[in-house]
């Protein structure tokens, strides 16, 4: 009988210290960030999302949220993201899209696309990224950035990426989005963001890039190229597969020239797509507009 006690009391310490060390590995890897072969990466596990969601709008297509939500912080300022969440009419377990804008756009001025891909039946939700509109706060030049990276922090251009995933975050909380169902697009430098998201979290169902393409940093032996390729689409955009990566490109776009756009492509693996016009400048035009309806028809299965 003795015996048996003895089992049973040395079977409940070992089952007590396995969840000991477990709940311990799960904090320590807990929203962590990484930083490894001139890549950086986040944990899957970010926690639950802090965010507030208020009705703005109503129109005969889809509802208009304000959605704001907080984000990892610089330094030791608070970073609090501020976006708009399109949401179709009577919506129930339907797909849904971060959509990130290019450099110094405003939610406001992406609601425009926005608007086009909710009236295809996807939610979608925009925002202010850092030093932009409403979410203000710091966005450096790149040896500003380089500066904090080489102090061991957490630059910018890091911090940017995370943004989008806690966006991801907040759109799997929602009841009438489906949280398996979730990609991700974005113009130029919105595009950059969206590759290595798409990159770094899996669980997304793929990227659409407009007007972007990655910055081709050479691996030279330099202090700043680590920091150089960390923030280069092109290092991720292969880590993408095997979820969808379809780019949207003008031949007339000064900005990013197609050629930029066609070298990363070439990096990137299957399933894949580029789809080139010829009548736009930087950015979404509406001659991309049924490619566009397809690409998404095309990731989320729907």
């Amino acid at each position: 009988m003795k015996k048996k006690k003895f089992i049973a009391l040395l079977t409940i310490i070992l089952l007590f210290s396995t969840a000991i060390t477990f709940y311990l590995i799960h904090q320590h890897n807990k929203d962590r960030y990484y930083f490894e072969d001139s890549k950086f990466s986040y944990s899957e596990d970010r926690g639950s999302p802090e965010y507030d969601m208020i009705l703005k709008g109503k129109n005969e297509s889809y509802d208009l949220y304000s959605v704001n939500f907080y984000s990892r912080n610089f330094l030791n300022y608070t970073t609090k993201i501020y976006g708009l969440l399109f949401i179709p009419n009577n919506a129930k377990d339907i797909p849904g899209l971060i959509l990130l804008p290019g450099g110094s756009v405003k939610k406001e001025n992406e609601a425009v696309l926005a608007s086009k891909i909710a009236k295809l039946g996807y939610a979608v939700l925009t925002f202010d990224q850092r030093g932009i509109g409403q979410t203000g706060g710091y966005y450096l030049n790149a040896q500003e950035d380089y500066q904090i990276f080489s102090q061991g922090k957490e630059p910018i251009q890091h911090l940017s990426v995370y943004d989008a995933l806690k966006a991801y975050d907040v759109l799997r909380k929602i009841k009438s989005i489906d949280k398996n169902n979730i990609g991700i697009a974005g113009e130029s430098m919105g595009g950059r963001y969206a590759i290595i998201t798409a990159a770094i979290d899996k669980r997304l169902k793929g990227a659409v890039i407009i007007s972007s393409s990655g910055f081709h940093v050479k691996n030279e032996n330099l202090s700043y190229t680590p920091y150089l390729l960390s923030i280069d689409p092109d290092s991720y955009i292969s880590k993408i597969s095997p979820n969808y990566i379809f780019m949207l490109h003008s031949y007339n776009d000064s900005v990013i020239p197609i050629n930029d756009a066609q070298i990363t492509f070439s990096l990137a693996k299957e399933p894949k797509k580029i789809y080139v016009v010829d009548n736009c400048a930087h950015g979404y035009c509406d001659s991309m507009y049924n490619e566009l309806k397809q690409d998404l028809k095309i990731m989320f299965g729907k």
